[in-house]
């Protein structure tokens, strides 16, 4: 994947230094869903730069523990309450 946007840079740096989501949009004159599409985008750009050589693995032989962490780390992310999927 490529290095981060300069918009996904600059929401990142805002996200750094404690506003919220509402803020950020307000701030940069984007709605909040762009925001947080941004913050979803540089989160995966910034895990795949981390880990370069991973291989992806198949949905079908992943386990239910490893998908339940990534989704609560994902919504923790996006500001959301973490909660375990259904």
């Amino acid at each position: 994947m490529s290095p981060l946007s300069q918009r996904e840079a600059e929401v990142l740096e805002l996200v750094r230094t404690g506003h919220t989501t509402k803020d950020i949009a307000a701030q940069l004159g984007i709605s909040t869903s762009t925001v947080l599409w941004h913050r979803k985008l540089a989160l995966a750009r910034q895990t795949a730069a981390a880990a370069p050589n991973r291989v992806p693995s198949s949905r079908t032989t992943s386990t239910s523990k490893s998908t339940s962490a990534s989704v609560v780390r994902q919504l923790t992310i996006a500001g959301r309450k973490a909660t375990t999927p259904r």
